[in-house]
């Protein structure tokens, strides 16, 4: 196989020689997806260069996350590593692995010449794959170092093509390419934005000294090849010049050109390499400014307002012609600022020459001042003008230099405002909001209360539609129907909704009346109030109704008859049912909910509790209803989407909230567990839509949680066996048909058996043996569990003191107690059945797996200490899977530790497995904890458990478990044996 690696390497090498190979490690192991791919460690990514999809090349590149992946650990050992089981659950994050269903996993390092892990090439199995050292690892030692060139080179290939394309985009985005011309050969190189620039195809171009003089300029041709000429023919090694080209559309282009020639060691030039940009945007706004600075000439002589400005040094004032327009005087009868003064009423003066004083002394740097002008020999005539102005320069001692204002005509305006006064003062104080439009429908007039209520000013409105107001809230039909009958009957009286200036709508009642003068409008007047106390009260009991006060989604109730509707819709078609006839429903359950308000209280939990609901908002399509069903449930209803839209909406929501939430400065790790049902493949009602969904739902909890369960045809039929087995369960523990059989614990210094494990059995008529795997589930989930666990106790006790009455009195029963029944079942029982039959405390140990207490916390911790106390030991089962171990050994305290029996059954082949074992015995002796081992079948286990020390073992080796009868025959045989032996 290795002879074959070397000769395929002789014979093709890059892209094709990593296919061949691929193909090779797909021949060698079969998996259902191989990849070989090289590690980008400046981002962390792994970049596949060929894939291999069940046995066929697949022309699919990916990349994934290193820090995500098995990777970290193969560039560390730079090693072979064999990952033989649930891969998906080490790697949930990883893309690739989780991209299907996958049991096992092998990854290859591929090596540089320097021995650095440059790649891997990933194994993916769908079942359990067996890796041997002695048939595999020098095949895959040789592959990994004669991939590593080619692995090495096509990487480095890669980032020079992705180099390559960000230079050519930023080229694009500046409109700037570069160009080389070598001066002995006379050819051209040209960037791709330079074909652009001058809108000219690659493969149809070819750029010479003719082709390319023939886009420049007639006019700057000259210009150009002169400038370049003499640049040639001097020492200058660069130079910079700008010009025009005309292409072949007739479109004038301006450029910008820098050049930088190379020189031999003789002064001869040998390169020309220059930058061109495309600089027309630039002309053209140049060509704007200057259009520009002629309409401002023009303007400054049109305004109607009069433009100055006044030189406080040399006392010249400059001025455009409508300024002498406005004063209604030749501009020769003005000589100096006296002659000005003079034409302003006496009783204004003061306040003019004051206003100027001050813009001279430096006190004020504007000037904004009314005054009457009167009228030459008529003397109780006056016109109103407004002058504005502003200090342009000041020097180091903060006096002005230059004053530059206008000067403009209010007398139209002032008077007015004289005469509209009374009828203003009237107008202003009605509590009505009143709006006054022209003929147009302009608004002229608006009173304070309409400011008040509209947020909007007088000044702001006057002159704009009334639609500035409008809200988005009423359609065109609204608004054509309020103007036919103000245009019909003259009058509109009615309810609808506008916008405040923040943005708020709120309702009015309004009326709008329209005035005329000899049949022509002339006004339209409306008059309207604020009624939004009144809709807020209504709306309040709407909400109230409606929604969930806490999350402010949509209450139980109300999203029940949304569902019913949804689901009419389209069991209906013909009341308006949508086009897709499907949609789908998620019932969410955050996971230990409960622990959260335990652990920081209840307004923690209620903040999580909105949280939650605003990542629902921000991650469901808006075509969806969601609900806050109760507690710390959720619901969500997706209108015209399918199973495979729900599911993909409810993987998301999962990812984003199994990421850690921080909450009142506190970070926590949340899951939630998500039940699926799809009209019309998992029901046709409402009812049937809730109720599945709730039960996939907890079928997911009951599965493992953090996670999506999906309610189809096997999920019922399951879902109808499983009540089935509870009912059959029922009556077989009514009528005491679960039976308890026991295992014994031998202690292999002696041989003697010193426990017993009590096992539920049970024997089903129809079924024959059903697994304990298999009823004390449902037992939990049904809540049997208590009744179950108090009839096993029962029983064990009644046996227990059978075999103490024959003598063996030395004799602990281990029985096993489920974490339901902890939380579900009250423990008294334990207590008085003891009692009742007269046994020690210190003849019964309550035996636990160590999630039990991890589960449901304080509570069964406070339980575990009162037994402790009555003198009742704890075992804490199965140490060591999946469970924080150290943390339960703290928490429990027990008294013994059960080995699981996964690590006893690999401990001949497994150095970890054997490690692990060595480790928990060392611990548990400095710990005065006692250890025992499960699931021991041979001798060469028992020796290994021998040799490090464990006393206690459990297994087939010694026995199964037995009924009664049996376990008393076991111990007088073995036990007597021994002591017999003793006293021989």
């Amino acid at each position: 196989m290795v002879t074959t690696l070397k000769a395929l390497k002789r014979n093709s090498y890059g892209g094709e020689f990593i296919q061949e190979a691929l193909a090779s490690v797909y021949e060698m192991f079969k998996p259902v997806h191989c990849y070989i791919a090289y590690f980008d460690k400046v981002h962390q990514k792994a970049i596949s260069l060929a894939y291999y999809v069940d046995g066929h090349l697949s022309n699919t590149v990916f990349s994934y996350s290193i820090e995500n992946a098995p990777c970290i650990k193969l560039i560390s050992e730079g090693s072979s590593l064999h990952l033989s089981h649930n891969i998906s659950q080490t790697y949930p994050f990883n893309q690739i692995i989780t991209s299907h269903v996958f049991h096992s996993y092998l990854g290859l390092p591929v090596f540089s010449r320097q021995g650095e892990v440059i790649g891997v090439i990933g194994c993916l199995f769908d079942t359990d794959f067996l890796f041997s050292e002695a048939l595999h690892q020098e095949w895959c030692d040789v592959i990994g170092h004669i991939l590593g060139s080619d692995v090495e080179y096509l990487a480095l290939l890669s980032s020079q093509k992705k180099l390559l394309r960000e230079m050519e985009q930023c080229q694009q985005e500046a409109k700037l390419g570069n160009w080389q011309l070598d001066l002995v050969t006379k050819s051209y190189y040209w960037s791709k934005e330079i074909y652009r620039i001058f809108q000219c195809e690659i493969n149809n171009f070819i750029p010479n000294e003719k082709t390319i003089n023939d886009f420049i300029h007639t006019d700057d041709r000259v210009r150009v090849n002169e400038l370049k000429d003499a640049m040639l023919n001097s020492s200058n090694v660069s130079y910079c010049i700008i010009y025009r080209i005309v292409l072949a559309s007739g479109k004038t282009k301006y450029l910008r050109e820098n050049c930088n020639i190379l020189r031999n060691i003789n002064g001869v030039a040998t390169v020309i390499k220059g930058i061109l940009q495309d600089i027309t945007d630039f002309y053209h706004i140049n060509d704007k400014l200057n259009q520009a600075s002629n309409k401002l000439t023009m303007t400054y002589n049109a305004v109607v307002e009069g433009i100055w400005e006044y030189d406080l040094k040399t006392k010249k004032l400059v001025t455009s012609p409508k300024f002498w327009d406005i004063l209604s005087i030749n501009q020769n009868h003005a000589k100096n600022i006296s002659d000005y003064l003079a034409m302003v009423h006496k009783d204004d003066r003061p306040a003019v020459i004051e206003a100027f004083s001050k813009l001279r002394n430096g006190d004020a740097i504007s000037i904004d001042v009314e005054f009457r002008l009167q009228l030459k020999n008529k003397q109780s005539e006056y016109r109103w003008l407004n002058c504005k102005g502003n200090v342009i320069e000041s020097n180091n001692n903060h006096s002005s230099d230059s004053i530059v204002g206008v000067l403009i005509d209010i007398t139209d305006t002032i008077v007015a405002a004289q005469q509209s006064t009374l009828a203003k003062t009237v107008f202003d104080n009605t509590s009505e909001c009143i709006v006054i439009t022209d003929q147009d429908n302009n608004i002229i007039s608006v009173n304070k209360a309409f400011e008040t209520v509209t947020g909007y000013s007088k000044n702001y409105v006057i002159g704009k539609n009334p639609r500035i107001l409008a809200s988005g809230y009423h359609d065109l039909a609204f608004y054509e129907k309020m103007w036919d009958s103000l245009e019909t009957t003259g009058t509109w009286q009615g309810q609808l909704h506008n916008r405040r200036s923040d943005g708020a709508i709120y309702p009015e009642e309004m009326t709008i009346n329209k005035i005329e003068d000899d049949h022509k409008v002339v006004n339209y007047v409306g008059v309207f109030h604020d009624i939004s106390s009144r809709k807020q009260t209504e709306k309040k009991l709407r909400l109230l109704a409606d929604n969930d006060m806490l999350t402010g989604l949509m209450n139980r109730r109300r999203f029940v008859e949304k569902v019913e509707k949804q689901i009419n819709k389209m069991t209906h078609p013909e009341k308006g049912g949508t086009t897709t006839g499907v949609c789908s429903l998620l019932f969410i359950d955050l996971d230990d909910f409960k622990i959260f308000n335990d652990l920081y209280g209840h307004d923690f939990g209620d903040d999580i509790l909105k949280r939650v609901a605003d990542i629902l908002r921000s991650t469901v399509c808006e075509n969806s209803i969601i609900c806050r069903y109760g507690g710390d449930e959720y619901a969500v209803l997706i209108k015209d989407k399918d199973i495979d839209y729900a599911k993909y909406i409810a993987r998301q929501l999962i990812d984003i909230i199994s990421n850690p939430i921080i909450c009142n400065d506190i970070e926590i790790n949340l899951t939630i567990s998500i039940g699926i049902s799809a009209y019309p493949e998992s029901g046709t009602t409402h009812q049937a839509l809730l109720k599945n969904a709730d039960y996939a739902m907890y079928e997911q909890k009951w599965l493992g949680r953090n996670g999506l369960c999906v309610y189809d045809q096997q999920l019922q039929s399951e879902y109808i066996g499983k009540l089935k087995l509870r009912d059959k369960l029922k009556y077989a523990i009514d009528a005491n048909k679960i039976k308890v059989y026991y295992q014994p614990i031998v202690d292999c210094r002696t041989g003697k058996v010193c426990k017993f494990e009590a096992l539920a059995r049970w024997y089903d008529d129809v079924d024959g043996f059903i697994s304990p795997g298999v009823f004390i589930p449902i037992a939990e989930r049904y809540g049997l569990i208590g009744q179950l666990g108090q009839q096993v106790f029962e029983q064990a006790c009644a046996d227990l003191d059978r075999i103490h009455r024959c003598g063996f009195d030395d004799i602990i029963f281990s029985i096993n107690h489920s974490v339901k029944e902890f939380s579900q079942h009250n423990q008294q029982y334990i207590f008085d059945t003891i009692n009742n039959y007269h046994l020690p405390y210190s003849a019964i140990m309550i035996e636990i797996t160590e999630s039990t207490a991890l589960d449901d916390g304080k509570n069964i911790i406070d339980t575990l200490a009162a037994f402790r106390s009555r003198g009742i030991a704890i075992s804490l089962d199965d140490f060591g899977t999946g469970y924080s171990s150290l943390a339960a050994i703290i928490d429990i305290k027990p008294d013994i530790i059960k080995i699981d029996r996964s690590f006893i059954i690999d401990i001949e082949h497994c150095k970890e497995s054997k490690m692990l074992v060595s480790l928990v015995l060392d611990l548990s002796h400095k710990l005065n904890v006692e250890v025992v081992a499960e699931g021991v079948e041979t001798q060469a286990q028992l020796d290994i458990l021998s040799s490090m020390a464990c006393r206690y073992i459990q297994g087939y080796y010694y026995s199964p478990a037995v009924a009664i009868d049996d376990a008393i025959a076991i111990l007088k045989v073995r036990n007597h044996n021994v002591i017999d032996r003793n006293i021989q």
